[in-house]
C-alpha cells in the first residue's frame, strides 16, 4: 500500500490547498526547500496524520487535535487528506484528518502504520548525543522505551513494549503489602526480560548499518534491569547506556570524543534500525527531515545506498535544504521511482506562503523551452540531461572514470568515453554506433558548453534533432 496523493489546506505553514500527486504507483518523494519553507510542515503533516489514529480522548495526546496546528493566518477549516492504492491498478482510498472529520484515521490500516516509528528529522538525532553534552553517558532508556520500541510486540506475551511499561506504573503498592509488591515485581521482572530482548533484536541490525558508514563502529546497548525500591517506592535503574568501541577501543564519553559525523552515523543507525524491528503494516513508509545536517557528501551517499537495501519496499520521503545535496540525488535514484518537488516561500503584506514546484525532469523542461522559444534554455537543460543520463549510467555500471582531484574539473567526456567504448557481460556494446554517432555529431553544435556563448547560431530542427538523440540514448542506456 502507497500514499499516492497528499492534500494538505491551512496546516501549519500551509495556507490554503496544496497537493502533491505521487502517482498511482505511489512514488518516493524528494524535496528541496529553503529553510522556512515548508519542509517540516509537510513532515509533521504524515506524522500528525498517522497519529491521529490514536484514541482522541487520550489528554497525553494532543496531536490528533488538528485545530491545535490549524494555520494561525487562515479562518477557513484546514484538513489533510491522503490517497492510498495497494497497486496503480486497484481502487482508491480517500482518508482526511481534519477537525470536522471523525472516525477516518481509525481505520486499521492506518493504526497500524502509525505504530510504526519511520519518522526522523534532526531535532530527533539529538536525544542520542547532543542532549548529553554534559554527562559523562549517554542514556537512551527514555527514547527507546517510550518512543523508538514503544509499539514492539512480544511474541511471547503479544503486547507491546508500551503496554508492558504502563502495567508497572504508579500508584505502588503500601510497604506491607506483601503478595501485591511480590507480583509488582514479577512484573517487573517480565519488563526487564522483554526489554533485553528487544535490546539484543536491535543490536545487529543497528550495527550492520553503522557498517555501511565505513566506520570501525560498534555499539552495544548496556541495560541492568529496573529494579523496585520498596522504601522509596520508585522504580530505580531506568537505564540503557549506549556503549561504543572504535577500532576495538572501548571509549567512555563517546559523545564528547567522535565528531559530528560519527555521532550522526550512530543516531542514524539506532533510529533506522528500530523501524525494522517494529509491528508488520501494509502502508510502509520512511519520512527523513534534513537528518543528513551532520554528514559530509562523503557520509551521505551510505544512506541512499541503507534505502535501497534495507528499505526498498518502504515508500520514502527525504527533505533536504542542501540544494548540491538534492541534485546529486536526483541523479541517483530513478524518476521511475521518485517524485521530485522544490518548496520556496514568498513574501505577501502579512506573511510568507510556501511555494511547491515540481520539478520535472531535465528533458521535459528542454522541450517546454523550446516551444517557447527560449533556444538558451533549451539547450541547457538538453545538456543537463545528458550529463545526468551519462553520469548516472556510470555509478550504475561502476564504470572507471578517469580520476580528478577536484570531481568539478571532470567534463562529460570523461563519462561519455567508457560509455562508447565499453560493453556489457556479454560481450556487446552499451551502444549501437548510429546512437553513438547521433550524440557525437549533437555534442559539437548544442551539447558542447561552449555552444551556450553562441546559441545564436543554433536552429530549432538541430536542438529537436538533439533532444531526440539524447532521449534514444536514456532509452538505450536503461
Amino acid at each position: 500500500m502507497k500514499i499516492t496523493n497528499i492534500e494538505i489546506k491551512n496546516f501549519r505553514a500551509f495556507p490554503k490547498t496544496y497537493e502533491i500527486n505521487l502517482s498511482k504507483t505511489g512514488k518516493n518523494l524528494l524535496v528541496y526547500g529553503e529553510n522556512g519553507s515548508g519542509k517540516s510542515s509537510l513532515y509533521l503533516a504524515l506524522k500528525y496524520f498517522l497519529e491521529s489514529s490514536k484514541d482522541s480522548n487520550d489528554e497525553s495526546n494532543k496531536r490528533n487535535d488538528f485545530e491545535s496546528h490549524q494555520n494561525i493566518f487562515s479562518e477557513d477549516p484546514g484538513h489533510i487528506i491522503l490517497s492510498l492504492r495497494a497497486d496503480q491498478w486497484s481502487k482508491k482510498d480517500t482518508y482526511e484528518w481534519s477537525q470536522g472529520v471523525k472516525g477516518e484515521t481509525n481505520n486499521e490500516l492506518i493504526t497500524e502504520a502509525s505504530k510504526s516509528n519511520g519518522f526522523l528529522d534532526y531535532k530527533a538525532l539529538l536525544e542520542t548525543h547532543y542532549l548529553h553534552h554534559k554527562n559523562d553517558t549517554v542514556n537512551l532508556f527514555d527514547l527507546l522505551v517510550k518512543t523508538l520500541m514503544a509499539s514492539t510486540v512480544s511474541p511471547l506475551t503479544d503486547r507491546t513494549l508500551a503496554d508492558d511499561w504502563d502495567e508497572i506504573q504508579k500508584p505502588y503498592p503500601r510497604k506491607n503489602a506483601k503478595n501485591q509488591i511480590d507480583n509488582l515485581e514479577k512484573r517487573i521482572e517480565n519488563f526487564n526480560r522483554e526489554l533485553t530482548n528487544r535490546l539484543t533484536e536491535l543490536r545487529p541490525t543497528t550495527s550492520d548499518i553503522l557498517r555501511k558508514f565505513g566506520y570501525n563502529i560498534d555499539i552495544d546497548f548496556d541495560f541492568q534491569g529496573v529494579t523496585y525500591n520498596r522504601n522509596d517506592k520508585t522504580l530505580d535503574n531506568q537505564q540503557i547506556l549506549l556503549k561504543v568501541e572504535f577500532f576495538d577501543t572501548q571509549i567512555p564519553a563517546h559523545h564528547q570524543f567522535l565528531n559530528e559525523a560519527k555521532l550522526s552515523a550512530i543516531s542514524i543507525a539506532i533510529y533506522l534500525s528500530s523501524t525494522w524491528i517494529q509491528p508488520e503494516s501494509k502502508l510502509k513508509i520512511l519520512v527523513l527531515d534534513d537528518v543528513l545536517i551532520g554528514l559530509d557528501m562523503s557520509n551521505r551517499f551510505p544512506v541512499l545506498d541503507i534505502l535501497e537495501d534495507y528499505f526498498n519496499d518502504y515508500q520514502i520521503f527525504l527533505t533536504t535544504y542542501d540544494k548540491a545535496w538534492y541534485e546529486i540525488v536526483k541523479q541517483r535514484t530513478d524518476q521511475k521511482y521518485w517524485k521530485y518537488t522544490e518548496f520556496y516561500f514568498k513574501a505577501t503584506d502579512k506573511y510568507e506562503i510556501p511555494v511547491c514546484s515540481e520539478d520535472r525532469p531535465y528533458l521535459e523542461k528542454s522541450k517546454e523551452y523550446l516551444n517557447d522559444n527560449d533556444y538558451k534554455s533549451s539547450v541547457i537543460y538538453l545538456r543537463t540531461a545528458f550529463e545526468e543520463i551519462i553520469k548516472r549510467f556510470c555509478e550504475k555500471q561502476k564504470l572507471s572514470v578517469r580520476y580528478c582531484e577536484n570531481p568539478k574539473k571532470l567534463t562529460t567526456e570523461d563519462f561519455w568515453q567508457p560509455i562508447k567504448t565499453g560493453k556489457k557481460k556479454d560481450g556487446s556494446p552499451f551502444l549501437e554506433n548510429l546512437t553513438i554517432n547521433k550524440i557525437e555529431q549533437y555534442r559539437t553544435c548544442v551539447l558542447n558548453p561552449l555552444s551556450h556563448a553562441i546559441i545564436v547560431n543554433v536552429y530549432r530542427r538541430e536542438i529537436e534533432e538533439a533532444i531526440k538523440a539524447v532521449e534514444e540514448l536514456e532509452s538505450s542506456l536503461l
